[in-house]
């Protein structure tokens, strides 16, 4: 069997001293300084037992941290490795608040397994989950369609990457050469669709992202740093996050051109966005383990963040009430 690793990525944003030199890095950089990047949910000892219930072969969890740890996490769990940002960023990036620095510099983790999946800590796997939804002969199992890039901050910064991947790869020559990698009949017929409708543009106008735990091959961003290392030192000398700044999605974008992928479907993983209006959905959702992979993602439409908090928390515990090795 193959040896995968999974890296999660997380920040205490109550720490008030990380609180206070992100507040130095904010003011310096006149960076965004919104809440819901880094406001903690309290429901990460749920990801864990997660893991160990839907993933149990995961050979390693590489958990990357500013410095500090949840007050419950087993760090002598055989299987945990805690890697600061000091053990694997290089030092002239340093301090970073950067989650786009952060990444690129994942492949430096020393001990790292050629494949991983990297997830961030609002990504959670709600089935269980075999090797072979992450990666299939060797390569990481993925989804190539086409899309539009939508006017964001963070559209800017997928803009970015994109530019790099038009000026390397020929959007109409990739798919020549590996048609049934984008024409997977096992992406359903919608994205089927929204490929072809785009085909006629010349150059890739953008890359479906699932915002789901993404596997990668080590050596993907090895290369990334040999083609574009000019261009990704820019962006790691961003303290902040920057509209100028390339992301990880820049190595999964030239995977994909290069067709260094096996075509998977998603239809069982889901991008959700809790609010006020959508926090009972999500709950009932989650209790139900309707998908196999799933994202909750942040946003201000939250009137009361301990009531929507507690209350996510206790659909994670009818599911996963028992704690797991890597806790205390």
């Amino acid at each position: 069997m193959e040896q995968i690793d999974f890296v999660i990525l997380w920040v205490d944003g109550a720490d008030p001293d990380w609180r206070e030199e992100f507040r130095k890095a904010r003011i310096a950089e006149n960076a965004d300084a919104s809440e819901i990047r880094y406001r903690d949910w309290r429901n990460l000892n749920y990801w864990f037992r997660a893991v160990d219930r839907f993933a149990p072969w995961v050979r390693r969890i590489h958990f990357v941290t500013w410095g500090h740890l949840p007050w419950w996490l087993n760090t002598s769990h055989p299987k945990l490795h805690v890697v600061n940002h000091a053990d694997f960023i290089p030092s002239e990036f340093l301090p970073t608040f950067n989650s786009n620095a952060i990444e690129l510099n994942l492949h430096r983790i020393e001990g790292l397994a050629e494949r991983f999946v990297l997830f961030n800590d609002d990504t959670f796997l709600g089935r269980s989950c075999s090797p072979g939804d992450f990666f299939r002969g060797g390569v990481p199992c993925d989804i190539a369609r086409l899309s539009i890039i939508e006017p964001s901050a963070i559209g800017h910064i997928v803009q970015n990457d994109m530019m790099l991947i038009n000026d390397l790869h020929s959007k109409r020559r990739s798919v020549r050469e590996n048609p049934g990698k984008w024409f997977s009949p096992r992406y359903g017929v919608p994205n089927l669709l929204k490929t072809l409708t785009l085909m006629p543009w010349r150059a890739f106008s953008g890359l479906l992202d699932t915002h789901m735990p993404q596997p990668y091959l080590r050596s993907s961003f090895e290369r990334a740093w040999s083609l574009w290392g000019a261009e990704l030192r820019e962006t790691c000398r961003h303290r902040t996050r920057n509209l100028a700044d390339l992301s990880h999605w820049l190595i999964r974008y030239d995977a994909l051109a290069r067709g260094e992928f096996s075509p998977h479907g998603m239809s069982d993983c889901r991008l959700m966005t809790i609010s006020d209006q959508t926090a009972d959905e999500i709950c009932r959702d989650v209790e139900a383990g309707r998908w196999r992979m799933f994202c909750i993602n942040d946003s201000e439409r939250i009137s009361d963040f301990e009531s929507q908090s507690s209350k996510l928390c206790a659909a994670f515990d009818r599911i996963l009430p028992l704690k797991s090795a890597y806790e205390v």
